[in-house]
């Protein structure tokens, strides 16, 4: 069973920021029009925004990912 259906979430606090380091590596190599979907990796930006306890900081890295994904 996967965690979407468990409701369990991907990430710790503790691990967002290497979450999010490699999001924004993989969309600044590939793009959003790499061998995944728009749809894929905002789901994936999504899933880590909703980790409790991200930071404004963490936030505002996410929010401009999402941004990317939507002008590329």
């Amino acid at each position: 069973m996967d965690d979407s259906c468990t409701g369990a979430r991907p990430y710790t606090v503790n691990q967002l920021d290497s979450a999010i380091a490699h999001l924004e590596q993989v969309l600044n190599l590939d793009g959003a029009n790499s061998l995944f979907s728009k749809t894929y990796w905002r789901a994936r930006v999504e899933q880590a925004m909703s980790t409790p306890g991200v930071m404004p900081s963490q936030h505002a890295r996410l929010q401009r990912l999402i941004d990317r994904i939507e002008t590329s």
